[in-house]
């Protein structure tokens, strides 16, 4: 008769460094902790129930981040846009966007092209009925499509570890997703250079989209800072 050994779970503990750093993280990319807030280490602390040695490591990843500058010896505050910042944010994401989806066209099947086409008809149909909710389903599919095949991991993680600033901007400028004829029609553009696997169609099209995004990022930025002073 066989041995039965009881499953051992394993539970992998993470640090409370990273724990505080998580946390204040998903609060500045969702807007909560809103730009200029001051990051002081012994109120968060109180705020945690931890010591401040784990705060002051988590804020320092804030800062290798990107995403909090020092403002004194011990304190940090969440960093503050400015215009170049939003630039260069988006001048980058189109960088690396279209290497993802060029990456991915290259590996795309016929079946891919299929489900890229259904999606983009799907948009168009859901925008004419005015069916917002439905637009934006066929709008995640569309996306998850476009990336699905790319298998460049040193692009991936780039990406990765540039979506929080991504996320941070939309978050404070840009909070309502586009769903215009016009950004319709642009998404209908990149999905044709995708299935031609053209890279300069690709480049093209999704410059054009996305520099008219980083315009609106950088509209509401200047009236938000005209309105404050």
């Amino acid at each position: 008769m066989d041995d039965f050994l009881p499953t051992k779970r394993l539970i992998v503990r993470r640090p409370l460094s990273e724990q505080v750093y998580q946390n204040l993280e998903d609060r500045i990319l969702a807007g909560k902790l809103l730009p200029g807030a001051k990051l002081a280490e012994e109120a968060i602390a109180e705020e945690y129930g931890v010591s401040r040695s784990p705060v002051r490591e988590a804020i320092s990843q804030l800062e290798k981040a990107g995403l909090a500058v020092k403002s004194g010896p011990r304190d940090c505050h969440v960093l503050v846009p400015s215009r170049k910042v939003i630039i260069d944010v988006y001048a980058t994401w189109i960088i690396l966007e279209t290497g993802r989806i060029y990456f991915s066209s290259l590996a795309a099947t016929s079946e891919d092209h299929r489900r890229v086409r259904e999606s983009v008809s799907g948009m168009e149909q859901s925008l004419k009925a005015g069916d917002l909710h439905r637009y934006q389903s066929w709008f995640g599919q569309f996306h998850q499509l476009l990336c699905a095949h790319c298998d460049n991991l040193i692009l991936i993680q780039l990406l990765e570890g540039f979506e929080r600033h991504r996320k941070w901007l939309a978050a404070l400028y840009y909070a309502h997703p586009e769903t215009s004829l016009r950004s319709f029609n642009e998404h209908k553009k990149i999905a044709k250079h995708y299935i031609r696997r053209d890279l300069t169609g690709i480049t093209k099209a999704l410059e054009t989209h996305m520099l008219r995004q980083r315009d609106r990022v950088l509209a509401r930025f200047a009236a938000e800072n005209s309105s404050a002073h």
